[in-house]
């Protein structure tokens, strides 16, 4: 699937409009995003630090893009989820890079980071399970 098309499907889903981001990248195994900052992503007022919430939706969003990037039909169906808050997410883009660790049947894994500046220094990292239907 081109990004051109994914993106198409990515701005018919409500709560993805909501978060405004698109998919720079995706493979069989991979989907990488990145959200664009606004004031209703914001968690604390006085730092203008991204609310954790935000984060994690984001990067589940990643994760089911990168497990199923045709989506429009049947999504993929978040059953468990961890992440670690690392440090603070600050006013600007955030991106998030989804790596499929393992995808079966009828359950997929799907490890997430997220980051800011560099890649190196992640806000978030986190582990995601899909039932795949």
């Amino acid at each position: 699937m081109d990004l051109q098309a994914l993106n198409t499907n990515v701005s018919r889903v409500p709560f993805f409009r909501f978060l405004n981001f698109e998919v720079q990248e995706i493979s069989e195994t991979y989907a990488e995003a990145e959200i664009t900052f606004e004031s209703r992503h914001i968690g604390n007022p006085v730092m203008e630090y991204y609310h954790g919430g935000i984060i994690a939706s984001f990067m589940e969003a990643t994760a089911a893009i990168a497990v199923h990037p045709e989506f429009a039909d049947i999504p993929a169906k978040p059953i468990n989820l961890t992440v670690d808050y690392l440090r603070p997410a600050v006013k600007g883009p955030l991106t998030a890079g989804a790596m499929v660790t393992r995808k079966g049947k009828r359950i997929a894994s799907v490890s997430v980071t997220a980051w800011q500046a560099a890649r190196d220094k992640p806000v978030a990292e986190g582990l995601y399970h899909f039932l795949l239907v």
